[in-house]
C-alpha cells in the first residue's frame, strides 16, 4: 500500500515557490510530454505523478534535490540532501530525464543555437523557434518518437558536431547502461512512455510521411525490440555500382557548377551541366528531362540548382519574372509526373541569392507558371525525396570569386565520405560547417533547410 503522500497545500506551495524555468524542469522530471509549464500546469504534473508513486513523499524530496532547491527542502520536507541521498534506494527519477536536465544546465546559449540549427531537417522551423531552453527541443524531439529514454543516438551526434565530447560521453555512458523502468516512469505513462513497440510495425515506421532524420547506421548501441523487428526491413537503396544515375545541374550565376558537375561525375553519376538558364529554359530543360530514358535506366536522380530567387521561386537569369516556384520543380519528378523515377531517391540541392521579390506592374501578364502548383507548400509528401535548401544574400556575389559556403560544405562531405557514411548523417557535416561559417562571419550569413522522405538509408560511396 502506498504510504501517505504530501498534502495538497505543501504541493500548490511548492510550486508557487518556484521560478518559471524550474517549474519547466519540474515538469519535464515528472516525465510529461507538454512544453506548458504554468503553475497550474505543473501543479497537476506533480500532483499526478505524487499520487501514482509508492513513494510519494521521497519523489518530492528527490525533485527538489534535482531541482537545486535545498532550502525548499529544508522548508517543506524538513530534511537535507544528505537524508535524502541516505533514503533514496532506488532512483524513483528517470535517469534519461535526469540526464536530460543536467545536460540543460551545462549547455550554453551558443551550444543551444547550434544544436538548434543541426536539428533543422528533424523538426518545423517554428517548433525550433519556440524552443527557449533545451528541454523544450527534447519535448519536441519526443512527440516526434526521435528520442526516449533508449533512443539517444541523435543526440549524441549532435552533441558531438557542436563539439561538445564531454556532454556526448554521458549520453554514451547512459545508452550503455542496462534500461530500468524507475516509479516515475511507470506512474507517468500517459506522458512519458514512448509508443508501445506492437502498435508501430515496420510498414508503418518505414512509409510514414514525416520528414525525420534516420539513426545511423554506423552508431552502435544497445538495440531495441523496434530495431530488431525492423532490422531486416530498413534496407538501402542499391545504386548501380558504375552508373549511380543522373544528375543535371543548372547554374544561371556562374559560380560552384563546374565544381559540382566534377563532385558528381566523381561518384560515378551521369552529369549534365546547363548555365546561364532563363526560368522558361528551366523549365523545358527539366521537362524534357522527364521523358528521358535515362531516368528509366538510372539508380537515382540528382538535381542542382544554382540561381537568384526569392523566398520560394527560382529568378535564373532573369530580372523581370515571377519565376519558378520550387515545389513546382520537385513536383516535376514525382512518380506521377515521371513514372521512371517511381521508388527511386531524388535528391535536391538547391543555392539561392536572395532578392527582393518582383511585383509585376498593372496589366502584366506573367505565364510561366501556368502549369504550376498552387501554395507556398515546400514539405515533400511523395516517398524518396531528399531536399536541402540553402539561401543566402545575394550581395554575396559581389565578393570576387565567390563560392557558396554550402555548396563547398557539401562537395567536401561527399569527396570525404568514404566511409559509408549515410546521407543524412553526411549533411550534419554539412550543418556543422555551414554553422561553424555563421558564427565566424555575422554578415555573411547562409540558411539552411533539409527535408526528406527517405525510407531506406542511402549511401551514395
Amino acid at each position: 500500500m502506498s504510504s501517505p503522500g504530501p498534502s495538497l497545500v505543501l504541493l500548490c506551495q511548492l510550486v508557487e515557490d518556484l521560478s518559471e524555468s524550474e517549474r519547466r524542469t519540474l515538469v519535464f522530471l515528472c516525465g510529461s510530454r507538454e512544453s506548458e509549464h504554468s503553475p497550474a500546469h505543473a501543479r497537476g504534473v506533480l500532483e499526478g505523478a505524487v499520487r501514482s508513486s509508492e513513494r510519494p513523499g521521497q519523489v518530492v524530496k528527490e525533485l527538489l534535490v534535482q531541482l537545486r532547491r535545498l532550502d525548499l527542502l529544508r522548508k517543506l520536507c524538513h530534511c537535507g540532501r544528505d537524508e535524502v541521498e541516505r533514503q533514496r534506494g532506488a532512483h524513483l527519477l528517470s535517469a534519461y530525464r535526469v540526464l536530460m536536465v543536467d545536460l540543460s544546465q551545462d549547455l550554453t546559449t551558443e551550444d543551444l543555437n547550434q544544436l538548434k540549427f543541426l536539428l533543422g531537417g528533424v523538426l518545423p522551423r517554428d517548433r525550433l523557434d519556440r524552443a527557449k531552453c533545451f528541454l523544450d527541443v527534447i519535448t519536441e524531439l519526443e512527440k516526434q518518437d526521435e528520442v526516449s529514454s533508449d533512443r539517444l543516438d541523435l543526440i549524441e551526434r549532435c552533441l558531438r558536431d557542436v563539439n561538445r565530447q564531454d556532454l556526448a560521453k554521458r549520453v554514451r555512458c547512459l545508452t550503455n547502461r542496462v534500461p530500468e523502468q524507475t516509479q516515475v516512469q511507470r506512474s507517468c505513462r500517459p506522458f512519458s512512455s514512448p509508443r508501445p513497440v506492437q502498435a508501430l510495425n515496420c510498414h508503418q515506421q518505414n512509409t510514414r510521411p514525416a520528414l525525420f532524420l534516420h539513426n545511423s547506421p554506423g552508431r552502435s548501441r544497445q538495440p531495441t525490440q523496434r530495431e530488431t523487428s525492423c532490422s531486416n526491413h530498413l534496407e538501402h537503396y542499391r545504386l548501380d555500382t558504375n552508373n549511380r544515375g543522373v544528375c543535371v545541374i543548372i547554374d544561371c550565376v556562374g559560380q560552384d557548377g563546374e565544381l559540382l558537375e566534377q563532385t558528381f561525375q566523381n561518384l560515378h553519376f551521369s552529369v549534365v551541366l546547363h548555365r546561364w538558364l532563363s526560368v522558361g529554359d528551366c523549365q523545358s530543360t527539366l521537362r524534357s528531362l522527364q521523358q528521358s530514358p535515362l531516368l528509366r535506366s538510372a539508380s537515382a536522380f540528382v538535381c542542382c540548382v544554382i540561381s537568384r530567387g526569392t523566398q520560394f521561386h527560382l529568378l535564373a537569369t532573369d530580372a523581370r519574372s515571377a519565376g519558378l516556384h520550387l515545389d513546382s520543380l520537385r513536383r516535376m519528378f514525382t512518380p506521377e509526373n515521371c513514372p521512371g523515377l517511381a521508388g527511386k531517391p531524388k535528391l535536391f540541392f538547391i543555392q539561392t541569392y536572395s532578392v527582393s521579390p518582383y511585383e509585376p506592374a498593372a496589366g502584366y501578364s506573367e505565364d510561366l507558371e501556368t502549369d504550376g502548383f498552387p501554395g507556398q507548400s515546400l514539405v515533400p509528401t511523395d516517398a524518396d525525396v531528399f531536399w536541402s535548401h540553402c539561401w543566402t544574400s545575394e550581395t554575396q556575389l559581389q565578393s570576387a570569386g565567390h563560392h557558396s559556403q554550402y555548396l563547398r560544405a557539401l562537395m567536401g562531405a561527399l569527396q570525404a565520405g568514404r566511409a559509408r557514411s549515410h546521407l543524412v548523417d553526411l549533411h550534419l557535416r554539412v550543418n556543422a560547417d555551414v554553422c561553424d561559417h555563421n558564427q565566424r562571419n555575422p554578415s555573411e550569413q547562409y540558411h539552411l533547410d533539409l527535408r526528406h522522405t527517405l525510407r531506406k538509408n542511402l549511401y551514395l560511396h
